[in-house]
């Protein structure tokens, strides 16, 4: 039994490498320029192992960074709450560092495979539970209107930084963002 418990524990421990390797390599060339070669050898793995664990490219990226696609849990609390909750998210000074499945998300999403998995994703675990929440008229259209200037953010400060903000300007955004956004929640 006890060689059995660390065969096991040795499985997760392969599973958890192989997946922190495909998120970082998704993260810095998206679905297109990520090779699962690349991804066994950073997870220092003989290559065979992501198809026994994943089945394929496609399994490994929907395993690796479609979880990560949830605004559900930002979506609790006033308005006001889930404004200022979203701004500060959104509001960024660079891109982070190792994996943002938003960036693999713009990197990603016109791949004819990825690319689908992704937009079902972003309605079912997004847009859905944005237009859910919201009361009132419009709610798809102010759900639109508050994604794709979430959407723009990750452009703006996650894909291409090099325009930097200084903290005053930041913070002017900030608060400009979360009012835009308080006003498309209350409708």
């Amino acid at each position: 039994m006890k060689n059995a418990s660390n065969g096991s524990r040795n499985a997760q421990a392969t599973a958890e490498r192989i997946l922190l390797a495909a998120q970082k390599v998704f993260h810095e060339k998206g679905y297109d320029g990520a090779t699962t070669r690349e991804i066994a050898d950073r997870a220092g793995i003989n290559l065979t192992l992501i198809n026994r664990y994943f089945g394929s490219k496609l399994g490994l990226f929907e395993k690796a960074v479609l979880p990560h696609l949830d605004l559900e849990p930002l979506l609790s609390g006033t308005p006001s709450d889930v404004a200022q909750r979203l701004a500060e998210l959104y509001v960024d000074t660079g891109p982070k560092e190792g994996f943002d499945a938003f960036v693999v998300l713009v990197r990603s999403i016109a791949n004819p495979e990825a690319g689908p998995l992704l937009i079902r994703r972003l309605e079912d675990h997004a847009l859905r539970p944005l237009i859910d929440r919201l009361e009132g008229p419009n709610k798809e259209a102010r759900a639109t209107l508050i994604a794709t200037q979430l959407a723009g953010l990750v452009l703006r400060f996650r894909i291409m930084p090099q325009i930097p903000l200084d903290g005053q300007e930041r913070e002017a955004l900030k608060q400009r963002l979360e009012a835009n956004l308080r006003e498309a929640l209350e409708g």
